[in-house]
């Protein structure tokens, strides 16, 4: 009887070694039966509507599908982006992949009849499954649990017999449902599990654990599981001498069987393209967050020329491209609804839509450009653009035809060729270089007298002698080399390897006569002197708004001395702004009209003069003008 019992006792141990076996290699018991699963990609098989279109997997797994191939960059952050969609069957939609984000009224498509929609979509999300937290700091793992401390990850073992093996160490498994018709054979399991010379044993119950190693026996041997290239491959973990591996398991179970799969509805952007289009599809939009910013330096050499080198910085926060034709757009960026996202992009909303349409078309935007910034970041030609002393009638004759593309001077275009950046990068490059002929001039701007700043409304506030530049500079001058123009921008100037100065250019197209600041004259000194010289009792009346005013008219002289204390002589560029009649002036200026308000009653006007200075000399030169000021 007792030799019968012993035969049955060893029995029923062989059983539940092989039954730990078929764990390991099974994934889970072997009675149980597999219950019917939808797999990621058989999910993304169903059957879906244009509109709504259930999609399996993360984000990420979809690739991009319209990438960037050419971009045309304003100054301030905003540039037009184009994308294209390869030749594909157009039976079914396409799903947008990178999202983009046009400003309204810029979206458009080639060929003309694609359609596109932001709507939503289910998708099947794949989530990795969260187990204990191992990044504790000074964490150690259980070293007699080689699993745990090395789940899912690629190791290579070391074995008593000078073996090694590469693979990974399979860790948990997916819990199983109880199967009822094997049930008995768990409570012989457990029963023997009482019996174990260790507390900490685990012994595989489906409907209790998730775990299908370590499995460990009544005899006290700890099985690991490598998942090799030839199949699975059990060891006891007595035989493992050492154990390379990059990591320990990082708190995450990486075992796809654990998985859990949910459903979530997004946003996403549709394309339809007309079904019998062959070819690739083409958008363009603009968009903002990605911008060029030119710099320009000037080398002066000694035989009265010069050579300018023009560069670009591209800064782009966009997103990656690779090979994309880029353009530099020169010119004031009249995109009046550039601050209006398009209702097609994600997070628009109907409200902030409506709200951004209202305040988008306003004159203050319109005036501002697509950043309402001014000076160098919106090219305005009306902020500092063009300077006050530009030569139309030169330039007519010299306007840029090759470099421009757009048939309209003023904006201009400038290849840079085929480009490839990272998000957030920042690049540098040069554009060209050319050599002109140049000469040193010294500029001055004489103050406004506060007295005879008088439109008829009030004082200029810009008219107080103390806020306005009194100090003459000295200046480079040449013709702009290039067939293309030379915009709003830094200009370094230096002779020789010596930086004499860094100042702000203005627009200066193909041919135009360009003057750039170089540094304070320290030799060359100005002034300029306003008095009331003649018809001091001279009346006028006028009638404003519906009535008769009285106004005096006398007659104003102005004096502006120059100084030079230099050894040679100085080549000046003098200017003036009066308001009123123009009654004399010394030296022959050139009188330039200035727009004023329309209730001024005295015009404005600027007398520029370019004289010679003598070496360690001085010369006057006086003007009269006739002023309407009140009583």
């Amino acid at each position: 009887m007792k030799k019968l019992l012993v035969i049955l006792l060893c029995f029923i141990i062989l059983v539940v070694i092989v039954f730990g076996l078929a764990v390991h290699f099974r994934g889970g018991c072997p009675f149980v039966k597999a219950k019917n699963t939808c797999s990621a990609t058989e999910a993304s098989n169903k059957p879906a509507s244009a509109a709504a279109k259930a999609v399996s997997g993360t984000l990420d797994e979809e690739p991009d599908n319209a990438p960037i191939v050419k971009l045309q960059l304003f100054k301030n952050g905003f540039g037009f982006v184009t994308r294209e969609i390869a030749p594909r069957d157009w039976a079914t939609p396409l799903v947008l992949k990178p999202a983009i984000t046009p400003r309204h009224g810029t979206l458009w498509f080639e060929p003309a009849e694609t359609i596109v929609r932001r709507t939503t979509r289910e998708r099947t999300v794949v989530e990795t499954a969260a187990a204990k937290k191992n990044d504790a700091p000074g964490y150690q793992p259980n070293w007699s649990n080689l699993t745990d401390a090395f789940a899912w990850q690629k190791v290579t073992v070391k074995t008593k017999d000078g073996l090694k093996h590469t693979g990974t160490v399979v860790g948990n498994q997916p819990q199983q449902e109880p199967d009822e018709e094997n049930q008995p054979l768990y409570e012989i399991i457990d029963a023997l599990s009482a019996y174990s010379s260790s507390s900490s044993s685990r012994v595989y119950r489906p409907e209790t654990s998730s775990y299908a190693a370590p499995v460990k026996s009544p005899f006290g041997q700890v099985f690991l599981t490598l998942q090799t290239a030839d199949g699975y491959l059990t060891l006891r973990q007595e035989d493992v001498v050492a154990i390379r591996a990059e990591q320990f398991a990082d708190g995450k179970d990486a075992n796809p069987a654990n998985a859990k799969k949910t459903k979530q509805t997004e946003v996403v952007q549709v394309v339809e393209a007309p079904k019998n289009h062959i070819g690739p599809v083409r958008m363009r939009y603009l968009s903002e967050g990605i911008t060029w910013s030119p710099f320009y330096r000037v080398d002066l050499h000694d035989d009265d020329k010069l050579t300018v080198y023009a560069s670009a910085t591209v800064l782009n926060t966009l997103e990656p491209f690779e090979n994309a034709e880029v353009e530099f757009i020169s010119g004031f960026p009249n995109m009046v609804f550039a601050s209006t996202v398009s209702a097609l992009a994600k997070g628009t909303t109907f409200r902030s839509f409506l709200n951004s349409l209202e305040n988008a078309g306003s004159r203050s935007s319109r005036s501002r450009g697509v950043t309402g910034q001014g000076g160098v970041m919106s090219q305005s030609v009306l902020s500092n653009s063009r300077p006050d002393d530009f030569d139309y009638v030169e330039a007519a004759s010299n306007q840029p035809s090759l470099w421009s593309t757009t048939g309209m001077d003023d904006i201009q275009y400038y290849s840079a060729g085929k480009l490839s950046m990272g998000r957030d990068d920042v690049l540098q490059l040069p554009i060209a270089s050319k050599t002109a002929d140049f000469e040193y001039v010294t500029t001055w701007t004489a103050p406004l007298e506060p007295r005879y700043t008088y439109e008829g409304i009030r004082i200029s506030s810009s008219s107080r002698a103390s806020d306005q530049e009194t100090t003459p500079w000295n200046c480079i001058r040449f013709r702009n080399p290039f067939d293309f123009a030379l915009t709003t921008a830094p200009y370094e100037i230096e002779h020789n390897g010596q930086v004499l100065g860094q100042s702000t250019g203005s627009w200066f197209g193909s041919g135009d006569l360009a003057t750039v600041q170089i540094t304070k004259s320290m030799s060359v000194s100005a002034s300029i002197f306003q008095g009331e010289s003649g018809n001091l009792d001279r009346e006028i009346t006028l009638m404003r708004y519906n009535e008769k005013y009285r106004y005096r008219k006398p007659d104003v002289t102005a004096t502006i001395t120059l100084t030079n204390r230099g050894p040679k002589p100085v080549k000046m560029l003098v200017d003036a702004t009066y308001y009123g009649e123009l009654v004399s002036a010394e030296g022959n200026p050139t009188r330039t009209p200035i727009l004023s308000s329309v209730d001024s009653i005295n015009p404005k006007n600027k007398l520029a003069w370019e004289v010679t200075v003598p070496a360690a000399g001085q010369i006057k030169l006086n003007y009269t003008y006739a002023i309407i000021l009140e009583r």
